[in-house]
């Protein structure tokens, strides 16, 4: 059964550097221009396009077979692809010029291809050589830090509508030569493109990292910026059992607390559309949002129900931070505050709802069950607690983000880590709640929910 009129699989596979594959044929830009093509023509409900691994004919890519007919293209450019949309897809009538027509020449093309490829692995094997996808782990950090001392730099800023690489260490005011280097690496990475010496910056830092622009995201970013030398100290971190240099929140410079509480609000913003909805909102009339941040969780549970009786909670140094972001969502005076530390102060009474989003994972064992205690004390009869956070499995092995993300907990917090859906029914049992469990939901963390006995 083909549910769609046509079934289009396009090679976009990466290959080390040096080999032919889709990608360094140009398949991505044959991709895009093959879906723009399709909605232009109305055809993109007709026909589905799946990217796929090596076809078998690399050095005459980018490939790509159309199904029902099994019709194989080679060499298809963007031009190209919007040729095969209006001819083949279209009118039903294959474009002759590009398809592959000797089957028999095809088959021993990608049979060779494929046995060159086993022998290669074979030989590496051999030569003791590490595999390349273990490698590429290990040299991430470099591209990491170039894009990093980008965002630092703001080099896309400067770049702007186009500049040369003397222009932009001028704005930047930094050398010349280095800049260079640097724009260099960022256009190898295909972050900026450059012609004729002139650096351009590309649709996604035109939109994300340029400042002013619409979905500009460098203030949020600069939090892994200042993530950078903490990552730095992860050997001595795994010695020692403990952060090398913990600051706690309260103590933490006021770049570094609004380049955090922004990049949490971009986050929390785009997570409270998947968050706020898995929660029944019946009968609850006043809610706590403890560690609240920018507020955005709130933010939404106002729009969503309207009349809610809501209290932010969170340090002292982060409430102006708080009230800006609420101002700006035209909620300033709408929501009551209280700040404090809440592991310690006092969390008022009388809440039907409390909610620890993104908030868990900093503290230790010891310290989610003594708030989880403290929170059952605020609550009414049947009130409930939300935690949303990321939820390991049971040996604490995946999800894969959840279990990275305990290594930034590590080099961050004095005892905090990422926890598994039995650690926190158990905390939350022998607080006194009841009913606890664990919803999954859309990305990388889920929700877990208990309710306070009636």
């Amino acid at each position: 059964m083909e549910p769609f009129r046509y079934h289009i699989y396009l090679c976009t596979q990466v290959k080390p550097e040096g080999a032919a594959s889709g990608a360094a044929s140009g398949a991505e830009d044959t991709l895009e221009a093959l879906r723009k093509e399709l909605a232009s023509a109305g055809l993109d409900t007709e026909v589905q396009v799946t990217t796929c691994g090596c076809l078998g004919l690399c050095e005459k890519g980018p490939n790509l077979v159309v199904y029902p007919e099994g019709v194989w293209y080679s060499g298809v450019t963007p031009d190209a692809a919007r040729e095969i949309v209006n001819q083949h897809l279209k009118i039903g009538r294959p474009v002759s010029r590009l398809a592959r027509s000797d089957a028999s020449a095809m088959k021993q093309e990608i049979n060779d291809h494929f046995n060159r490829v086993k022998a290669l692995k074979a030989y590496l094997d051999q030569a003791g050589m590490m595999p390349e996808e273990v490698t590429s782990l290990m040299r991430g950090f470099q591209e990491s830090r170039i894009v990093l001392t980008a965002i630092e730099l703001d080099i896309f800023s400067a770049v702007g509508e186009g500049a040369a690489a003397e222009q932009v260490a001028q704005k930047i005011q930094a050398s010349a030569r280095a800049t260079g280097t640097l724009l260099n690496a960022l256009a190898a990475l295909k972050l900026i493109s450059k012609k004729d010496n002139i650096f351009y910056n590309t649709p996604l830092t035109s939109r994300y990292l340029i400042a002013g622009s619409p979905d500009d995201s460098r203030s949020a970013l600069m939090h892994i910026v200042h993530l950078w030398p903490r990552w730095g100290t992860l050997t001595e971190a795994v010695k020692r059992g403990a952060p090398i240099a913990h600051t706690e929140m309260k103590s933490r410079p006021e770049d570094s607390t609004r380049a955090f509480i922004a990049a949490m609000h971009k986050n929390a913003s785009f997570r409270a559309s998947q968050v706020i909805p898995a929660i029944d909102l019946a009968g609850v009339n006043s809610v706590l949002d403890l560690g609240a941040g920018s507020g955005a969780y709130s933010i939404a549970l106002a729009k969503k129900k309207p009349g809610l009786k809501i209290t932010v909670f969170d340090f002292p140094l982060v409430i102006p931070l708080t009230e800006s972001y609420l101002k700006d969502a035209g909620l300033k005076g709408k929501i009551s505050i209280a700040s404090g530390n809440m592991l310690v102060d006092d969390l008022g009474q009388n809440f039907d709802l409390v909610m620890l989003n993104a908030i868990c994972h900093m503290f230790g064992p010891e310290e989610n069950l003594g708030l989880f205690k403290k929170i059952i004390t605020a609550l009414n009869p049947g009130g409930r607690i939300a935690i949303q956070d990321h939820v390991l499995n049971d040996d604490k092995t995946s999800p894969r983000q959840g279990a990275i993300f305990a290594i930034n907990m590590l080099v961050n917090t004095s005892a905090g880590g990422t926890y598994s859906g039995k650690e926190y029914i158990d905390w939350l049992t022998r607080a006194g709640f009841k009913e606890a469990k664990v919803i999954p939901l859309p990305g990388p963390t889920a929700l877990v929910m208990a309710q306070k006995p009636s």
